[in-house]
């Protein structure tokens, strides 16, 4: 019989936040850790011996595991994303395992009494698909025989880490399609956030286009938000109505793809594949639940088995692009193919100098490199975009 319960806690309102959405406490990241090393597509893998902390004990008959969400299980977006990973574990250890989930939590003090009532509840491993930061460190500290993932984050223990996606290939990948697609090179981005997700966007998506066109530009707006359909609109008709040829967005909901297939202007999505939103103008999205269930499997697996150890940098997940639209052309998907093997046997990078930011300074001198775990930490935008400093 499985055990596995399909709800969770919930708070009451107030605690959800609903100006917020997933990583919205990814503005508190500038005082995170920084000078993490440098490492591979999937960098420190649980239980890896020289990047770990702490080890967790013995081995258990059966677990108790449970994810906190910042969004609903059904947005469409980054946290459906996330539950389809938290069911792909749950079928994979049948009745090895007990979980749960908490959606809609924002970032006040109840949400640092939510994960001290998870502890409470005797949960072995806790899953958060986002940032909270200082709302869950202490709770983390106080607390060592539960174990703690944390999407984005930078609080590392002996049992705590965090995870993320290595998207700024993903993100190369989409702009060397934009820059077949697009006619004038200029490609629109809708952010939320300046963090180290926004410029890895734009970066990736900048150089990979300057790879077919060393004209192409970036023009970003950013919302502050992840969610609000008027602000992504409004957003959209100002990148439209300035001319973009190929417009993205980060977004949770699908208003900039409406808009673009309106303007007859291509565009992809951020949370995985949505081509009914943008029939003739969609191109591909980030697959960033690609990685999400075997990760979160393998986490539990070795709760269970008693192998769990905290990795001391973060561990980031292989995020390919998605499937391509009905009608992208067969070169632009053999152009990208290709662009893709390359950066997979390392003759390609997509932050090699020289390259400068967009303020005019140098970031990588000539021969250097940068790869998916130094790109985890990166603040600056590259010379050719605009709209985000």
């Amino acid at each position: 019989m499985n055990k596995n319960q399909t709800g969770g806690l919930h708070l009451p309102p107030s605690a959800s936040g609903p100006g917020y959405s997933r990583r919205d406490a990814l503005r508190l990241g500038a005082i995170g850790v920084g000078g993490l090393a440098i490492g591979g597509s999937l960098l420190a893998a649980c239980g890896s011996d020289d990047s770990s902390t702490g080890a967790s004990g013995g081995a258990k008959e059966s677990i108790k595991a449970h994810w906190v969400y910042i969004g609903p299980p059904d947005d469409q977006g980054w946290t459906q994303r996330h539950h389809e990973g938290y069911l792909a574990a749950v079928a994979a250890m049948g009745d090895k395992m007990v979980s749960g989930y908490t959606p809609n939590i924002g970032f006040d003090a109840g949400t640092t009494q939510l994960f001290q009532q998870l502890v409470d509840d005797k949960n072995d491993i806790i899953f958060m698909n986002t940032e909270y930061s200082g709302l869950m460190s202490e709770v983390a500290d106080a607390n060592l025989q539960v174990k703690w993932a944390e999407t984005n984050g930078h609080h590392f223990t002996e049992n705590c880490f965090g995870y993320y996606l290595a998207h700024e290939t993903t993100a190369y990948l989409l702009g060397v399609a934009a820059a077949h697609l697009a006619d004038n090179g200029r490609i629109g981005y809708i952010g939320a956030f300046p963090t180290a997700t926004a410029y890895n966007d734009v970066n990736g998506m900048l150089l990979g286009a300057r790879s077919v066109n060393p004209e192409a530009t970036v023009e970003t707006v950013m919302v502050s938000t992840f969610y609000d359909p008027q602000a992504a609109a409004q957003a959209s008709d100002a990148l439209l109505n300035n001319g973009v040829d190929f417009l993205f967005g980060v977004m949770d909901e699908p208003t900039f793809l409406n808009l673009a297939e309106e303007a007859g202007v291509w565009t992809g999505y951020w949370n995985g594949d949505f081509p009914e939103q943008a029939p003739n103008m969609y191109t591909a999205g980030f697959d960033i639940g690609h990685g999400l269930g075997p990760f979160y499997t393998q986490q539990c697996q070795a709760v269970l088995n008693g192998s769990w150890v905290a990795p001391s940098v973060a561990t980031l997940l292989d995020t390919p692009l998605g499937d391509w639209g009905p009608k992208v052309p067969q070169d632009v998907k053999d152009a990208v193919a290709a662009a893709d093997a390359a950066l997979k046997s390392g003759d390609l990078h997509v932050y090699e100098g020289p390259l400068m930011d967009n303020k005019g300074n140098q970031v990588l001198a000539a021969g250097e490199t940068i790869d998916s775990l130094g790109a985890y930490e990166i603040n600056w935008a590259v010379e050719g975009v605009s709209g985000l400093e």
